[in-house]
Formats: C-alpha cells, sequence, structure tokens
C-alpha cells in the first residue's frame, strides 16, 4: 500500500470530526496503522492564509495556525513531510498540467508525485488530473 497525503481540506474535516467516505477512512486507518499517513507543511500555509480571510476561515479551533497543525499532526498521527528542491522543482512544473497556479494544490500535487503518494482530496480538479493522468497523480476521494 503506498503512502497516503492528506488534503488540505481533508485535514480540517477530520479534526472537525467531519465524515469522510467510508472507503476513504478505511484508507486513512490503514495508512495510520502502517505509519505511511502524511500531511504537508502546504496544509500550515493554507490554514494560515485562510484564517486571514473574513469569510470561509477554516475552523482552527481558536487555535493559531501553527499550534492548530501541531495539533492535527498529532491527533491524526501522520508525520509531516518537508517540502524538498525536488518537490518545489515539481510544483514549478504543475500548473502547466493542472491548468492552475493555485501554490497550495501545486505543492500538494507535487508532493504527492515526487514521494509516490496517493491523496486524499475530495478537490473535483484534482480528481480531474488523476482520472485524465493516473500515471501522474493518483487520489483517494474523501
Amino acid at each position: 500500500m503506498p503512502g497516503l497525503l492528506l488534503d488540505t481540506h481533508a485535514v480540517i474535516w477530520m479534526i472537525a470530526g467531519e465524515p469522510l467516505r467510508s472507503s476513504a477512512e478505511a484508507r486513512i486507518a490503514a495508512a495510520q496503522a502502517a505509519r505511511m499517513l502524511f500531511i504537508s507543511p502546504i496544509t500550515a500555509w493554507e490554514v494560515g492564509v485562510g484564517a486571514l480571510k473574513r469569510k470561509n476561515r477554516p475552523d482552527t479551533q481558536g487555535l493559531s495556525p501553527d499550534n492548530w497543525f501541531d495539533k492535527a499532526v498529532l491527533s491524526i498521527g501522520a508525520r509531516v513531510l518537508p517540502i524538498t528542491k525536488a518537490i518545489a522543482v515539481e510544483a514549478s512544473r504543475v500548473p502547466a498540467i493542472y491548468g492552475s497556479g493555485d501554490p497550495g494544490d501545486c505543492f500538494l500535487i507535487a508532493t504527492a508525485r515526487v514521494r509516490g503518494l496517493s491523496l486524499a482530496t475530495r478537490d473535483e480538479r484534482m480528481a480531474a488530473l488523476a482520472q485524465r493522468l493516473p500515471k501522474y497523480l493518483q487520489i483517494v476521494p474523501c
């Protein structure tokens, strides 16, 4: 079983106790048991940027984004993957393939690609990319 990287929204929903698809919950549990569940530091960045918005802020449960991220990593039982030079370079290539320059998405896709991980997400654009180019990106719909 390849490792599993969580999209930022998947982390937010898990911490908030919102339900995920049962197939995704099973895959996440298996990845936790194998110590192959991962979170990118880009999630901390996305939550921090989201906390600055007036609308649609992520629920950080009253915590600062950095404290929320640390709590999320511990409570989910995930490991944080560093952003390496290879990931940064791949992230610069993602917009040409993905059609979007959203930095958070680019880094999550690049991390999954470079590390050979599946990405747990509900993002329709990422799902469409995975369907169009399954050798480039594999997702676990959540």
